[in-house]
């Protein structure tokens, strides 16, 4: 008989990797966006005093 409580905590724990993992992804893609748009607006308007009114 296969052994489920095994099967579901190698699956649970894998998951729960997965899903660090893309969260982690997830806040690489938003810095990067605002990275880009910032950028932009520094292009667009000519202002490189831009990066002093940012919060991070």
């Amino acid at each position: 008989m296969p052994d489920y409580k095994a099967m579901y905590y190698h699956l649970a724990g894998q998951m729960s990797i997965a899903i660090e993992a893309l969260e982690g992804l997830v806040a690489i893609t938003e810095r990067l966006k605002k990275a880009q748009q910032i950028t932009e607006d520094m292009f667009i308007n000519g202002d490189e005093d831009i990066l002093d009114n940012i919060n991070e």
